[in-house]
């Protein structure tokens, strides 16, 4: 069937009011996600920051050709593939509470340090390193709210999650519009303070995160590192139930290890998981050249450089109002298929409406296209994401998480090279391949949703 198993809070030996559960269940999504959210969104701020410096003068500066930046582009998904599941391995041993603002110190740095690159070596060395320490952070973000969550609750969750993307497309233009605007103050380009500003506060707030993500829900009830025991983001009470009720919707949970082995790895022997793969990799095309070529496309329309930028956040902040009411109603209807169908479906179309329309069309109707676009862009990832990881038990999750976000950045290896300087400024071939796979993705969604129900396990 496509439905889930009941919740936790639903069995009869679970005497808590569900009450008590929301009451308990706002402070994780206070204390626990809106962290993670705030440390994904500097995740994405350093990840398409290039975009935004392409718009400036980078590519000058440091005599980059488009084959460059293409190259560079690869080399960052090369790191992430690479670095992905090893770092799904360490976050077990280490404990996501601490792994996790390492590798956001440690990209941060990266970020900053990019303020030097004067060559075609530099910029290809920092999109390595910068991909390298980046690696992991969302399986392990992911693998990580599960410790406090039931399966039922975790679409929406993973959605607001996987929503920094959006709030970091939104604020991102505008701060790059900001910081871009500092060119020639003190005889720094404005590429240099984007890059310098915003790596300097991605390590500030690593070492606030550090200082306040909790081990599990026992150990966010017991002692905060600041505050001690005056304040702590749990009650003592409230840890125990959440702990306990993540345990009853997943028994799975009370054999975790705080390793993974390599009876772990027999996950790949399950052939359930690659149609959630393939539906990652085919959808997730078009992330890097959309996320790097929106700005110049947009500015290409006749618009200014600064405004592209600014113009650039108008599709983000509409992923927020398609990803964040898909997830909701798939939480509350117990169904995963036909949402993450319907979200596939809005960027293909966004896709064929800016490739399409012949070159004498309103720049006011392409640039709707762009907006359309990035409003279905990877809109319910999350909720791919939540429909495969409730089908797997808890000492397989690190594990088909980070195969999953590996599918997303292996997309990268296709996407990255499909938009050409010769078919610029529109890149309509580009476009029409990734609509191409983006229609692959939703074809997918329908034939996995089928087998779930003619299956005797829940799809979600």
């Amino acid at each position: 069937m496509e439905k889930t198993a009941p919740s936790a809070h639903t069995a009869p030996h679970d005497t808590v009011s569900s009450q008590d559960v929301e009451v308990a269940l706002r402070r994780v999504d206070g204390l626990v996600l809106l962290p993670l959210v705030f440390m994904f969104v500097f995740l994405q701020f350093d990840r398409t920051n290039l975009g935004n410096a392409l718009t400036d003068t980078l590519r000058k500066d440091a005599h980059l050709t488009q084959a460059d930046i293409n190259l560079g582009q690869t080399l960052f998904t090369l790191g992430i593939v690479l670095w992905e599941l090893p770092s799904n391995v360490i976050i077990k041993r280490v404990g996501a509470h601490r792994w996790l603002p390492l590798l956001m110190f440690c990209w941060g740095t990266v970020t900053w340090s990019q303020t030097f690159i004067t060559s075609r070596r530099g910029f290809l060395t920092t999109r390595f390193l910068l991909a390298t320490f980046e690696a992991g952070f969302i399986p392990g973000a992911a693998f990580y709210l599960g410790q406090f969550v039931t399966r039922r609750e975790l679409a929406f969750r993973y959605a607001l999650l996987w929503a920094a993307n959006s709030v970091a497309g939104a604020l991102g233009g505008v701060l790059a519009l900001g910081l871009l605007s500092l060119s020639g103050k003190h005889g720094v380009h404005g590429w240099q303070y984007l890059f310098a500003i915003e790596g300097a506060l991605t390590c500030f707030v690593a070492v606030l995160m550090a200082l306040h993500l909790p081990q599990s829900p026992i150990d966010a009830s017991k002692r905060h590192r600041v505050m001690g025991s005056r304040w702590t983001i749990l009650k003592p009470d409230q840890g125990a139930m959440l702990q306990r009720r993540a345990m009853q919707d997943d028994p799975s949970k009370k054999n975790n290890l705080r390793r993974v082995t390599i009876r772990d790895f027999d996950i790949l022997l399950d052939h359930r998981i690659y149609g959630h793969l393939v539906m990652a990799f085919l959808s997730s095309v078009m992330f890097s050249p959309i996320n790097t070529y929106a700005p110049s496309i947009i500015k290409a329309l006749g618009y200014r450089g600064y405004s592209a930028n600014g113009m650039n956040a108008v599709g983000s902040a509409c992923n927020l109002l398609v990803a964040l009411p898909l997830a909701y109603f798939s939480d509350r209807t117990r169904h995963r298929g036909l949402f993450v169908l319907t979200g596939f479906i809005i960027s293909a179309v966004g896709l064929l409406w800016l490739a399409l329309p012949p070159n004498t069309v309103s720049r006011g109707i392409l640039y709707a296209g762009v907006i359309v676009t990035e409003a279905g862009m990877g809109s319910v990832q999350g909720i791919n994401a939540a429909w495969l990881s409730e089908n797997v038990q808890e000492r397989q999750r690190p594990i088909v998480l980070g195969c999953y976000v590996m599918s997303i950045q292996l997309a990268s290896f296709v996407g990255a090279n499909l938009f050409k300087a010769a078919d610029a400024p529109r890149y309509t071939h580009g476009l029409l391949v990734c609509a191409g796979c983006t229609f692959g993705a939703a074809a997918v969604s329908i034939i996995w949703t089928v087998l779930y129900k003619a299956g005797s396990r829940s799809d979600a």
